[in-house]
C-alpha cells in the first residue's frame, strides 16, 4: 500500500519536476550586480584590541548578500572604512564587536562591510578613531583604477567609472561575447530539448498504462465464458 501511494505521488510530482528542468538554466544564468554582494570579515575581538581570526584561512569573504547596515545599540561603535586603490573612501560602516553584550571581552566575531569593486583595504577604528586593524582586500578587486578600461575583468562605467568615464569598452577579442551568448542559448536549447522530451515521455508511458488497463478490464474473468467440465 506504501509502495502504491507513492507512485501515485510521484506521478502527480513529475511532471511539475520535468518543468522545473526546463526553467533551470534561467535562474542559473541570472546575474548579480555590485550591490548584490558584501565582505565578510573574520575578526578576534580582544579588550578593544582586533585581529584577523587565525582560524581562517582568509580575513575575509565575499558572499552574495546584499550589505544592511548593522542596528548599533551602542553609544561607542567601532567604524570601518573601505579604501580604494586611488586612497579614497569607498564607504564607512559602523559596528559594536561586542553585540551590545557588555560582559563580551574577548572572542570570535564576524563583521560585514558593503562591497566596493575597486576596494584595496579596509581600515577598523575603534570609538575613539583609533586605527586598530587593515584588511587588503585587493584581491577580490576588478576596477584597479589604473586609468585602462579592462572589459575582460569586469570593468565598465558602471563598475569602474575611474578608468571607464565616457568609455564604451570594447573587448580585444570581439567575439568572445558573441560566442558566450550562442553557447548559452545552445546550453539553453539542450535543457528544453531535454525537459520537452522527459515531459513527452512521461505522458506516453500514462497514455500506454491507461490503454493496458483498459485492455485488462475488458479480458475481465466476469466476462469469460465458463469453463466446459473435462470428460
Amino acid at each position: 500500500m506504501k509502495f502504491s501511494i507513492f507512485k501515485i505521488k510521484f506521478s502527480k510530482f513529475l511532471p511539475v519536476l520535468i518543468i522545473g528542468l526546463l526553467f533551470l538554466p534561467v535562474f542559473v544564468s541570472a546575474d548579480h550586480g555590485v550591490d548584490d554582494f558584501s565582505y565578510l570579515f573574520h575578526l578576534y575581538y580582544d579588550n578593544g584590541q582586533l585581529f584577523a581570526d587565525r582560524d581562517f584561512e582568509f580575513a575575509y569573504d565575499v558572499v552574495p548578500e546584499t550589505f544592511v547596515p548593522e542596528t548599533v545599540n551602542t553609544q561607542f561603535p567601532f567604524k570601518g572604512e573601505i579604501i580604494t586603490f586611488s586612497n579614497q573612501v569607498a564607504g564607512t560602516f559602523m559596528f559594536d564587536p561586542r553585540r551590545g553584550d557588555p560582559g563580551f571581552l574577548k572572542g570570535q566575531i564576524s563583521v560585514k562591510a558593503p562591497y566596493a569593486p575597486n576596494g584595496e583595504k579596509v581600515v577598523f577604528y575603534d570609538a575613539q578613531g583609533k586605527q586598530l586593524l587593515i584588511v587588503f582586500v585587493l584581491e577580490s578587486s576588478f576596477c584597479n583604477e589604473n586609468g585602462v578600461c579592462d572589459v575582460d575583468n569586469g570593468e565598465d562605467q558602471n563598475t569602474c567609472s575611474a578608468d571607464c568615464k565616457g568609455i564604451t569598452p570594447v573587448s580585444p577579442i570581439g567575439n568572445d561575447s558573441v560566442e558566450n551568448e550562442q553557447n548559452g542559448i545552445s546550453l539553453a536549447i539542450v535543457y528544453v530539448l531535454i525537459g520537452a522530451g522527459l515531459l513527452g515521455g512521461w505522458f506516453g508511458w500514462k497514455r500506454w498504462k491507461n490503454k493496458k488497463e483498459n485492455q485488462i478490464k475488458q479480458f475481465s474473468p466476469v466476462d469469460l465464458p465458463p469453463q466446459q467440465p473435462l470428460n
